[in-house]
């Protein structure tokens, strides 16, 4: 009969053991659930707060971790998520959106290495990941591997050719390359696809540029600026090509508003402009 009831408390003991496991689970679960829902709505920090309740009762959650490092990134931790993005890996190797996340934050911090091989991961596990291909094609444009920046973003048309993105950044590829026929053609393709593609309109105004037609470069210039008078460098890029056509005083007014959203001009810039400048005053 001893035997008979050490045997009953032995069972009802794992049975409770269990039944709290599972409850863990749920309430795990259910902050993981409330915390995409803050996650989706733009608040950051319960978001975070929830992934991180959900990781007290689950500690090998890897989503949790994924998402946490998402919220934390959105915030601008960098360095906190990119420490829970390399977690979420080290529980589930096979989690391609960290890799991808990972990879796409090693790039705003100029680790291209460290994109690209994150990137590798992901080709390696389903070589039809366009998203991999796409930014692994970036980090390689970045640090100025032409040929391979040029592959992938080839073998990403392949895999979706109605990106119109893609075909810019290949376009842009292209000039670096000096095939200025090749990146016409690409600014085209992408400017059927979607003609409200600013990057697509600032790639073609280089071509023009390259070709040495300044107007059609100022008009596709002005159509960037249009669509998208917040980014700096446009302002930047317009204004080169109104110093180009000696019209200064333009030129000054997009360098001014370059410098109000917060983009500093490059050192041959501040110094053709000081040029121009001078050759004013001299008058």
């Amino acid at each position: 009969m001893r035997r008979v009831y050490v045997s009953v408390v032995i069972l009802f003991v794992l049975a409770a053991a269990a039944q709290a496991q599972n409850s863990r689970a749920v309430t795990a679960s259910s902050y993981l659930e409330r915390g995409y829902q803050w996650l989706n709505k733009g608040e950051f920090e319960k978001a975070i707060e929830d992934f991180s309740f959900a990781l007290t009762f689950e500690p090998t959650l890897y989503q949790a971790y994924y998402n946490r490092g998402v919220a934390r990134e959105r915030k601008g931790d960098q360095e906190g998520a990119l420490s829970d993005y390399s977690r979420a890996l080290q529980l589930n190797p096979q989690c391609a959106d960290a890799y991808l996340s990972r990879g796409v934050l090693f790039i705003k911090q100029e680790n291209y290495q460290n994109a690209i091989s994150d990137f590798d991961q992901v080709i390696a596990s389903n070589p039809r990941d366009v998203r991999a291909f796409i930014n692994r094609a970036t980090a390689q444009h970045y640090l100025g591997n032409y040929d391979a920046a040029l592959n992938d973003y080839s073998r990403a048309i392949k895999l979706d050719s109605k990106d119109a993105g893609v075909w810019a950044a290949r376009a842009e590829v292209r000039l670096q390359q000096n095939d200025v026929d090749g990146a016409l053609a690409d600014c085209e393709r992408a400017l059927k696809l979607d003609s409200r593609n600013v990057l697509a309109w600032h790639a073609r105004g280089n071509v023009w540029l390259r070709k040495g037609d300044l107007t059609r470069a100022l008009a596709d210039f002005d159509q960037a600026v249009t669509l998208n008078p917040r980014e700096a460098f446009l302002w930047c890029t317009r204004g080169l090509v109104l110093l180009q056509m000696n019209r200064l005083e333009a030129a000054e007014k997009d360098f001014a508003r370059c410098r109000e959203l917060g983009g500093p001009l490059p050192p041959e810039v501040e110094n053709r402009l000081r040029e121009a400048q001078q050759r004013r005053r001299a008058k």
